[in-house]
């Protein structure tokens, strides 16, 4: 049994789109010189790294299992 679902290929298309929402907002902050644009960076930034990590980790695992 496990506490967590096993990620799916949504978590990378979820996680790549949270990625580029944060790098819009870099790009936001650094053309118009924002100030509210820091929280955001982070969020999605970290938030996208943990979703595409989730799939990444799952399918390397998938994939050494296959292999024994």
């Amino acid at each position: 049994m496990s506490l967590n679902k096993p990620a799916t290929k949504n978590h990378l298309i979820v996680g790549t789109i949270l990625i580029l929402i944060a790098l819009a907002s870099l790009i936001i902050r650094l053309i118009f010189k924002t100030e509210f644009t820091e929280i955001p960076i982070f969020v999605f930034g970290v938030w996208g790294g943990i979703e595409t990590g989730r799939y990444l980790e799952y399918r390397i695992t998938t994939q050494i299992r296959e292999k024994k």
